[in-house]
């Protein structure tokens, strides 16, 4: 919890410091996200590229996993999410940019549990339609902070490069 908080402190120290153009067509948004998800803490990274002056489309993928305690044993699920994303921006070319989007994806989840349980180790997956809200931020020409909430992400923070 300690870093999120000096991650977001770092972020809002850049903003006070930053001018540049945002999110503009024709170009790409690459970067990592930290956040929550309904699991646990969780990674991942996104990515979208400007299709038009406010509409944007890419990927997404998050990571989490997360152990639990069971009577003796331990238990460790796994999850995993997968999707295309498409984003409104309401203010492209400004420094502050809030979108709002659509997420179709696919999420895969896994069981691995002590050798004492008797049966093979469960994994599931299926499709998922999420969405978001957020806002990208102007660090520099070339760099954006993020942040967002919705699903797969219940809330997210990155940093993104443009190019």
């Amino acid at each position: 919890m300690k870093r999120m908080a000096v991650l977001i402190l770092v972020l809002v120290a850049a903003v006070a410091v930053a001018s540049a153009e945002g999110y503009e067509k024709g170009k790409t948004i690459i970067g990592p996200l930290v956040g929550m998800n309904y699991y646990s803490f969780a990674i991942g990274a996104q990515g979208e590229y400007g299709f038009h002056e406010n509409i944007s489309g890419g990927g997404i993928f998050s990571y989490s996993s997360k152990s639990y305690g069971w009577y003796l044993d331990d238990y460790k699920v796994t999850y995993m999410t997968f999707g295309a994303q498409g984003n409104w921006h309401f203010k492209p070319g400004q420094k502050f940019d809030p979108f709002v989007g659509g997420i179709l994806g696919y999420e895969v989840a896994s069981v691995d549990w002590p050798t004492s349980w008797y049966g093979p180790e469960p994994t599931y997956g299926g499709m998922f339609f999420g969405g978001n809200l957020g806002c990208n931020y102007d660090l520099s020409p070339t760099m954006l902070g993020r942040a967002q909430v919705g699903y797969p992400y219940y809330i997210a923070v990155g940093v993104s490069f443009k190019f």
